[in-house]
């Protein structure tokens, strides 16, 4: 008898972990997308990038990264799971929104080849884990014709004092820790500020005061640039697109009222891992920012000495916006 009583408790043990486990993992990850934190916005410092440039996890990052409204829901729907699952009368419903989100999450995870496949895989599973006590009701009230069965008790003590108890004390801890969780997870991201003031924006260089190279494949001039508009710890991201065809890419930083500091790397290449791209050569140019009468802007230093104009047709994903209605141009597939 002992050792039938003993089994039950035991899977409801580890049951429990691989729950608290659960909700621990979908409590970060949702609030890092309530603060925007883990895709960040869209950025005009990110304009100048071909599509055939990105690799396909850039590609879904920046997707996600368009979308606050998507990247909110999708961490409204991880909370609200991991809340969910810390009292047992609201375990299923949390679990199935956990195994919803964790498959959307893992086949986004296998098309765009991100790194954190494994992962959302083993919380798909865990999910399935978490849900399995409970799928014959959920079977049953769904496709079956008979009697629905009363929901199961998680028990993992042997005395019943000691388990209405834990039913109190247990979810009361759980919530405290998942909040403090996260709390910690939402306060670690950087804030993000938009600042639209001068030099944001995309720009063509339309004068420049350097010599064109004999070859086009050597010509170092720049073509054009895009200043980002999203400022994280003071620094935004930058875009250069160089005459014979390279995108330099980094951060730029207000350093003065008129002047700006550039650090710029070329395209990360295949093969090269994050310490070597970050222990690459950085092109550092500091440039002083003119406003003309001709909504142009001169930028002169380190020994350049350029005019560029905005480019508005390099901005069009950024400026298009959302509208209910259906607008002339409508459908605008571009």
């Amino acid at each position: 008898m002992n050792k039938q009583k003993k089994l039950p408790t035991f899977l409801w043990w580890i049951h429990g972990i691989i729950r608290f486990i659960l909700a621990i993992a979908l409590l970060y990850n949702g609030a890092i997308k309530l603060g925007l934190g883990q895709y960040g916005m869209p950025d005009l410092g990110d304009a100048l990038i071909a599509h055939g440039e990105m690799s396909p996890m850039g590609l879904l990052g920046r997707m996600v990264a368009f979308s606050p409204l998507f990247q909110i829901l999708a961490g409204v729907a991880e909370v609200g799971a991991a809340v969910a699952l810390l009292w047992r009368r609201t375990v299923a419903i949390g679990a199935m929104i956990s195994l919803a989100s964790m498959s959307f999450v893992f086949v986004l995870n296998l098309g765009y080849d991100m790194p954190g496949k494994q992962i959302s895989l083993a919380l798909l599973i865990f999910s399935a884990i978490v849900l399995l006590p409970w799928t014959k009701r959920i079977a049953t009230a769904f496709i079956g014709q008979e009697q629905i069965s009363s929901a199961p008790t998680p028990s993992m003590f042997t005395s019943s004092k000691i388990s209405r108890i834990t039913r109190i004390a247990g979810p009361i801890t759980g919530f405290v820790i998942l909040a403090v969780v996260g709390w910690l997870a939402f306060s670690s991201q950087p804030s993000l500020t938009i600042n639209e003031s001068v030099p944001a924006g995309v720009w063509m260089v339309v004068e420049d005061t350097e010599e064109p190279a004999a070859h086009l494949s050597e010509d170092t001039r720049w073509q054009k640039i895009a200043f980002g508009n999203v400022e994280k710890l003071g620094k935004a991201s930058v875009q250069v697109r160089i005459a014979n065809g390279t995108l330099l890419e980094g951060t730029y930083e207000r350093i003065g009222e008129d002047t700006v500091q550039l650090n710029l790397r070329e395209l990360r290449m295949p093969g090269q891992t994050v310490k070597e791209y970050n222990s690459s050569p950085v092109q550092t140019v500091e440039l002083t920012v003119q406003e003309e009468s001709d909504d142009t802007l001169r930028l002169s230093g380190n020994g350049m000495e350029m005019v560029v104009r905005a480019a508005p047709n390099a901005r069009l994903l950024y400026d298009r916006g959302f509208h209910w209605g259906i607008r002339p141009d409508d459908p605008f597939d571009r």
